[in-house]
């Protein structure tokens, strides 16, 4: 099931006990993050534990989360940039039970998160490598708390002593490969297979339509700066029928502009020359 604006807008809202406002996402079978920019930022902590998620990305800006269940899914590849710029007060992550298995991943969550202290990796292939705590005390300074047990002043001077070591420089050399291989697999993930070309020359031509999806409209069917002003569109969108509208003009390939008088929708600019 497609995490809507229509989910958002209707998932149960509640002041957990800790006093932070909560929005409850769980066990609604969410392949991906979507449309969160619908949640106008009002909750301190969102669960999404026990969906399908496999990437931790696509965050519009919300910088008052702090907290992220994410336990039961599948998720393997983190966007780094994406959390530092869109979510930088992340502070607990929970993500027992998933599948990170590359040292990458907590290097991205360290750059990620620049105040994480709290962080649960617990049942993830990654806890099986060796020396996988000392790294990851390393990877991510900050932290307080690493499944469940308090990081210790000891066990942050041996992480130190490791990443000096040749272990550790072996280490480090395996997080960049994964890194590599990892951001190659995101691209091929992300790759539009269907481009349109003008005769011999290979330039890309606009030619509105539905494409399978909004995500591959929005990929092939606009410009720059189209993009940039249909993101802005749905971050200030005032209801979940606004995004509904939005998206279902980019699936066909359509510039969503504001309405005219008579409700009709202006046509897309043309495309640059």
């Amino acid at each position: 099931m497609r995490l809507s604006a229509q989910i958002i807008q209707s998932a149960e809202q509640r002041t957990n006990p800790l006093g932070e406002r909560e929005i409850i996402l769980r066990s609604l079978a969410i392949p991906a993050i979507e449309h969160l920019a619908v949640s106008r930022d009002q909750f301190d902590t969102m669960d999404l534990s026990n969906n399908h998620l496999q990437r931790l990305d696509n965050f519009p800006k919300m910088e008052r989360l702090a907290t992220l269940y994410l336990g039961g899914n599948e998720i393997s590849y983190v966007d780094a940039r994406n959390l530092k710029k869109n979510v930088p007060n992340l502070n607990t992550v929970i993500m027992t039970g998933n599948g990170v298995k590359g040292w990458n991943v907590l290097s991205d969550l360290g750059e990620g998160c620049p105040k994480l202290e709290y962080l649960s990796l617990v049942g993830n292939p990654i806890t099986r490598r060796q020396h996988y705590r000392l790294y990851t005390i390393h990877k991510i300074p900050t932290l307080k708390v690493l499944d469940f047990q308090k990081v210790k002043q000891s066990e942050r001077e041996r992480a130190q002593r490791l990443a000096a070591s040749a272990a550790g420089a072996a280490m480090e050399a395996d997080c960049r490969l994964e890194a590599r291989a990892a951001a190659s697999s995101a691209a091929d993930d992300g790759a539009v297979t269907s481009k349109s070309y003008n005769g011999d020359n290979e330039t890309n031509t606009f030619e509105p339509g539905e494409g399978k999806n909004a995500e591959e409209s929005f990929a092939t069917q606009f410009t720059l700066e189209e993009k940039a002003q249909i993101r802005e569109m749905v971050a200030n969108a005032a209801s979940a029928e606004e995004i509904d509208r939005i998206e279902n003009l980019v699936k066909k390939g359509i510039f969503p502009g504001k309405t005219d008088n008579s409700g009709s929708i202006p046509p897309p600019p043309p495309p640059p020359p």
